[in-house]
């Protein structure tokens, strides 16, 4: 990975369901300290935190980890099946700390966008994200972006009875149910119409 990368920790806090961003480390081996960076989103998608990595080496800390404005570790935390960007110099890889997760993650969508992701260390496919009884056929809609933050996919949710399909789902451009999987730790956006709709993204086990 170099670039941008839009990603979700695969794991479940030991401790409780927020995850701190120390838990999300980077190949000490590869990765550039005061270069590299976390970005952690807002409803709207825009970054509303940045927090830089370095070594414990360089920065004079007790461990490696992402520093903030004051160059001490970053205390931040992240909900459940949040996703952040994570921009790097050189291709490096990521390591989630915590245990795997056992049921559905549930995330009270907020109305607009909503930065979410695959959160289990399994792929999964884009027919078991669901929506509740709130959502918005033909307005509801997950866009899959590439290294530069630039939307390339867009799949629109239609229950059945809108679109005369077997089963609710999400579409694709010919109007069909989407055959598209999500890897481990994949991030993408899910635009949604009505506040307080409910988006549950599947267990691993």
């Amino acid at each position: 990975m170099k670039g941008f990368n839009f990603i979700t920790p695969t794991f479940e806090n030991t401790a409780g369901s927020e995850i701190s961003v120390q838990d999300i480390q980077l190949d000490a081996a590869t990765a550039t300290s005061w270069t590299d960076e976390i970005q952690v989103l807002d409803e709207g998608g825009a970054t509303i935190e940045t927090y830089v990595y370095a070594t414990a080496e360089e920065s004079g800390l007790e461990k490696d980890g992402w520093l903030n404005g004051e160059s001490q570790l970053a205390p931040s935390t992240l909900k459940k099946g949040q996703s952040v960007i994570v921009n790097t110099e050189n291709p490096t890889s990521l390591t989630f700390s915590g245990v795997v997760g056992s049921s559905a993650t549930k995330v009270q969508a907020v109305a607009g966008f909503n930065f979410v992701g695959n959160n289990s260390p399994v792929s999964i496919d884009i027919q078991s994200i669901r929506l509740d009884e709130n959502a918005s056929s033909w307005q509801d809609e997950i866009q899959v972006l590439d290294e530069g933050g630039a939307t390339i996919e867009i799949y629109v949710y239609a229950t059945a009875e809108e679109s005369g399909l077997e089963r609710d789902g999400w579409l694709n451009g010919e109007s069909q149910l989407a055959d598209r999987v999500f890897k481990p730790g994949d991030g993408f956006l899910v635009n949604i119409a009505n506040e307080g709709t409910t988006i549950t993204l599947p267990a691993a086990l």
